[in-house]
C-alpha cells in the first residue's frame, strides 16, 4: 500500500515537473516572442522598390546604402521595404530574376550591420476576388524563392508581410492568408511572418481576419484615418480625397466649404464626420480598442503604415504626426511610418527626420 503511495506521489510529482517545465518552456518562448516584436520600435518604409512607374532595371540601379545610413543615425529601429515583385520576373515565368534577390540580400546583409530590423512586404500583387484561389499559389512560389535566399538568417531581424493591401472578400482573404502562410511555413519553422486583413489592411479587419493557425505571426494594420486628411488631394485618390485644406485637428472655423460635387458620395459622409473623426479621443478609441481585442486573442500587433500626405500644411501634418505616433505609442504598437522621402516624406533635406517624428523616436 505505502509502495503505491510512493509510486503516485512521484508520478504525481513528475507529472506536475513537466507540466510546470512545459508551461515555462511556453512562457519563455511567448516572452522572447514579445521582446522581438517589441524591437521593431519606431520604423520607417522605403518607398522605392514597388515604384511600378519605373522600370526594374531603374529600380534595381538605385543604391539605398545612404539612406539606410541616415535611418540608423536617427535612431530608428526598423526598415519596412515594399517590393512589387511582379516587376522583377525572369521572361515567360514566376521565378524571380537573381537581380532581385541579391539586392534584398545585400540591403540585408547592410541592415544587419547597422543594427536595424529589416520587413520584406510583397507590394502590388495580382491576387483579386476572380483568381485568389489560383493566383495564390503564384504568391506561395514567389516567397518560397526570398525565403530560400535568406534560410538559416535572422529569424529576429527579418521579417516577410506575405501580402501588402488585400482587397478581395473577408472570408475569402482568412482562407487564401492561411494557405499562404502554411505552405511557405512548410518550408522555414522559424521566420516570423507579418499579415494583415483585408480592405487595404484595414484595422477594422483584423477582426474578420482573426487568429490564424501559426504561432510565428505578427498581425498588422494600416492607419490613415481620418482619410480625407491623411490623402487630401492624393492624384491616386482623386474621388475620395479631392477637398483640401482640412485642418487636423478638427477647427470648425478652419474647415474648407463641402464642394457640390462631392454630394450623395463617399466624401460627403466623410465630411460630415470629420469634425469627430479628427480628434485624438477618436484615434484612441479606434486604435486602443482593436489593440485590446487582439490582446484577448493573442494576436501580437504592429502598425506597417501610418503617415499624412506632404501637400497638406506642415503644421496639420505635425498635428497629426504626433497624435497617431503617441496613440500608437501608448498602446504598445511597433509603427513604421510611410514614409522616408517620398509623397509622405517625415524626412528633411539632409534626411533628417522632422522635429515631431524625431521626438516620437527618441521614445521608442
Amino acid at each position: 500500500m505505502i509502495n503505491t503511495i510512493i509510486k503516485r506521489a512521484v508520478l504525481i510529482t513528475y507529472v506536475c515537473t513537466f507540466s510546470l517545465s512545459t508551461f515555462s518552456a511556453k512562457l519563455n518562448k511567448e516572452k522572447n516572442f514579445e521582446a522581438i516584436r517589441k524591437s521593431l520600435g519606431a520604423g520607417i518604409n522605403i518607398s522605392l522598390f514597388e515604384h511600378t512607374w519605373s522600370t526594374a532595371d531603374q529600380l534595381l540601379q538605385e543604391n539605398i546604402d545612404d539612406k539606410l545610413k541616415k535611418i540608423a543615425q536617427a535612431g530608428y529601429s526598423t526598415v519596412r521595404l515594399p517590393v512589387a515583385f511582379d516587376m522583377f520576373m525572369q521572361p515567360q515565368s514566376s521565378n524571380l530574376t537573381k537581380e532581385i534577390l541579391q539586392k534584398l540580400q545585400d540591403i540585408y546583409k547592410n541592415c544587419s550591420k547597422l543594427k536595424l530590423n529589416l520587413v520584406v512586404t510583397y507590394h502590388y500583387g495580382k491576387l483579386n476576388p476572380d483568381n485568389a484561389y489560383t493566383e495564390f499559389e503564384r504568391v506561395v512560389w514567389i516567397w518560397k524563392q526570398v525565403q530560400n535566399q535568406f534560410r538559416n538568417q535572422g529569424y529576429d531581424k527579418l521579417f516577410f508581410e506575405v501580402y501588402n493591401e488585400p482587397t478581395i472578400e473577408p472570408y475569402k482573404w482568412k482562407d487564401i492568408a492561411t494557405k499562404i502562410v502554411q505552405y511557405i511555413r512548410y518550408e522555414d519553422a522559424n521566420r516570423i511572418y507579418i499579415v494583415g486583413g483585408t480592405n487595404y489592411n484595414n484595422i477594422d479587419e483584423l477582426k474578420e481576419l482573426y487568429r490564424l493557425p501559426d504561432d510565428k505571426i505578427l498581425y498588422t494594420f494600416h492607419f490613415y484615418e481620418p482619410f480625407i486628411f491623411t490623402h487630401q488631394g492624393a492624384s491616386w485618390e482623386a474621388d475620395k480625397a479631392f477637398i483640401t485644406n482640412l485642418p487636423y485637428p478638427y477647427n470648425a472655423r478652419k474647415m474648407p466649404g463641402m464642394p457640390d460635387k462631392a454630394k450623395g458620395t463617399v466624401v460627403e459622409e466623410n465630411y460630415k464626420k470629420y469634425y469627430h473623426e479628427a480628434t485624438i479621443t477618436y484615434l484612441r478609441e479606434k486604435i486602443s480598442e482593436t489593440k485590446k481585442w487582439c490582446d484577448n486573442n493573442n494576436m501580437p500587433l504592429v502598425c506597417t503604415e501610418t503617415g499624412v500626405i506632404n501637400s497638406v500644411k506642415q503644421k496639420y501634418r505635425n498635428n497629426y504626426l504626433e497624435e497617431v505616433t503617441t496613440v500608437l505609442k501608448e498602446n504598445d504598437i511597433p509603427t513604421m511610418i510611410w514614409d522616408y522621402d517620398q509623397t509622405f516624406s517625415v524626412s528633411k533635406s539632409n534626411g533628417k527626420p522632422v522635429k515631431v517624428i524625431k521626438k516620437w523616436i527618441r521614445k521608442n
